[in-house]
């Protein structure tokens, strides 16, 4: 497995974390205090770049998901792009009926952060 390696980078008001590696339990510590950083700005407008993520653990989609959530109750949103299709599936079933909104590729997501009026992404 390859230890998790990340890159920030901005898109206008989007923050963009390009993920590497393997997300795992012991990943997932730096990983959240990372995100963490991040959605505490203002409003938390977050594209996680996940192309070259080869696993994702089962606690990690559901603490995905929760996060998700804050950001959206903060009038922001999460969104993943290039997640592989095993953990999109995984992410799917494990996510039930909260949304988790998948992209093929990084202009697909920054538009759907311009398309949310309410979203203070813009």
């Amino acid at each position: 497995m390859r230890e998790l390696q990340l890159k920030l980078r901005r898109v206008g008001a989007v923050k963009v974390i390009e993920m590497t590696g393997v997300l795992d339990a012991v990943a997932f510590t730096e990983f959240r205090a990372t995100l963490m950083r991040v959605m505490e700005e203002v409003t938390p407008c977050i594209v996680l770049e996940c192309s070259g993520v080869t696993y994702i653990g089962c606690a990690q989609l559901k603490e995905l998901i929760n996060l998700g959530h804050d950001a959206r109750l903060r009038d922001g949103g999460l969104k993943y792009v290039g997640l592989p299709r095993v953990i999109r599936h995984m992410a799917d079933l494990i996510a039930g009926d909260e949304l988790m909104e998948f992209y093929d590729d990084m202009p697909q997501a920054l538009e759907a952060f311009r398309r949310l009026s309410a979203c203070g992404c813009t």
